[in-house]
């Protein structure tokens, strides 16, 4: 794994599709408080937030692994 992400193409693919995952978890996390009942309109801003706050968490988890190997921190 440290070799792949040692390589800035893959490295850079990798941190692009954890872009995009950021997006799917986004909306997931919205849907499933829609599918729970919690879609109105007094709730949804803190939904999203929450949504947003826990998609980047993931994100920037997995993001930091081929980040960190690039910047030499993980070898």
């Amino acid at each position: 794994v440290i070799r792949s992400f040692q390589q800035p193409l893959i490295a850079g693919v990798y941190v692009v599709a954890t872009v995009c995952l950021y997006f799917h978890l986004f909306h997931g996390v919205v849907s499933l408080f829609q599918t729970l009942g919690v879609s109105h309109a007094r709730h949804l801003q803190a939904v999203e937030k929450f949504g947003h706050v826990l998609a980047a968490i993931i994100v920037i988890g997995f993001a930091s692994v081929p980040i960190g190997v690039l910047l030499g921190v993980v070898k």
